[in-house]
């Protein structure tokens, strides 16, 4: 051990017992290493170029749909904006961020392997996002478990990822919460994403291993978020989607929606849909009387028509893709919305 002065100190304890101004430097230390942690973490990326993204959320306050921001994990894609608990994290690229992260860390292998419809243990071999998987050089620094994360490929390939926060973040930019669901529309066109959001309860942040991602708290928000919306769906041939809804999932299990919806364009300025996702044990998500407007591409449920209060758009060229979301008609039931999204077949 080196000398402080004069004085030749046998350990680091009692340099800190003898010394207190040394216990004061260590504390600066530890202040500015967090604060260079929090910096690492929201780190790094930047986009070339920026593309038009749009999309919808049940619960604006909690989940907004917007364009990435360049922290933390670039700008000018597909994003979404979570709520801090005062307030909106920045708009977090989906793509670049937890979906990339998530398949990374399982290798790029779904917990329910190659069976799109086979039930998975969630609890078995559980996986963490920590800060070397956000940033390699954030991982010199703490090896704190930021969240667990499940990665599967469900319905017509669709990839599915489930996160249950664990850190408790703490610039104010990142956003806080329990547990959340997003899938990816599987087409190349366009990144497309739908999902589903909850606040964290209580103390769960501290349970290890858990698949409780709180779907049943009130606050349960569905969202969409896409890149390219068609703007223009007239004229379009007829087209049918393979599509997958997300209604209070638990990680590792087959509970999904699924279902083939039509959608007639035409030649007027309005089209319709038609078809239903089903789920065994639940009431079909009837399409039937949606209507399409074909200058905006995007549709809704109209009521006495269609009363599942259907909200979204189409994506990518010639309508390539689909999400959006429905809250059942049952405004304060907010257990029972679905978010969706499909690609055309």
């Amino acid at each position: 051990m080196r000398p402080i002065g004069n004085t030749r100190y046998t350990s680091l304890l009692e340099i800190k017992q003898r010394y207190p101004p040394y216990l004061f430097f260590e504390r600066k230390i530890m202040k500015v290493s967090q604060l260079t942690l929090a910096v690492l973490l929201t780190a790094t990326f930047s986009s070339a170029y920026a593309v038009n993204v749009e999309g919808g959320s049940s619960k604006p306050n909690l989940i907004e749909p917007k364009i990435s921001d360049s922290l933390p994990f670039g700008s000018g894609a597909a994003g979404i904006k979570v709520s801090t608990g005062n307030g909106l994290s920045n708009s977090i690229n989906l793509q670049a961020g937890p979906a990339q992260r998530i398949r990374n860390k399982y290798g790029n292998s779904p917990i329910n392997g190659g069976n799109q419809n086979a039930n998975a243990n969630g609890t078995a071999n559980p996986k963490y996002l920590q800060p070397g998987d956000i940033n390699p050089i954030a991982g010199w620094f703490s090896k704190t478990k930021l969240a667990q994360v499940w990665y599967e490929k469900r319905h017509n390939n669709t990839e599915v990822f489930s996160v249950r926060q664990m850190a408790d973040p703490k610039l104010p930019i990142a956003p806080k919460f329990g547990g959340m669901t997003f899938a990816k529309v599987p087409t190349a066109a366009t990144n497309v994403f739908f999902g589903e959001w909850a606040p964290r309860k209580g103390n769960s942040n501290q349970i290890a291993n858990s698949t409780d991602l709180n779907m049943n708290d009130g606050n349960r928000t569905v969202w969409f978020v896409g890149e390219n919306p068609t703007k223009n769906t007239r004229n379009l041939a007829t087209a049918t989607y393979n599509v997958i809804g997300v209604n209070k999932h638990t990680p590792g299990k087959n509970d999904f929606y699924t279902g083939e919806i039509k959608a007639t364009f035409g030649t007027s300025d309005k089209g319709s849909m038609s078809g239903a996702l089903k789920r065994a044990g639940d009431r079909d998500l009837n399409f039937n009387g949606v209507e399409i407007i074909n200058s905006k591409g995007t549709f809704n449920s109209i009521k006495g028509r269609n009363n599942e209060g259907i909200t979204g758009q189409f994506y990518g060229n010639g309508a390539a893709a689909m999400a959006g979301y429905a809250t059942r008609g049952t405004d304060n039931n907010k257990g029972d919305d679905v978010a969706f999204g499909g690609a055309k077949k």
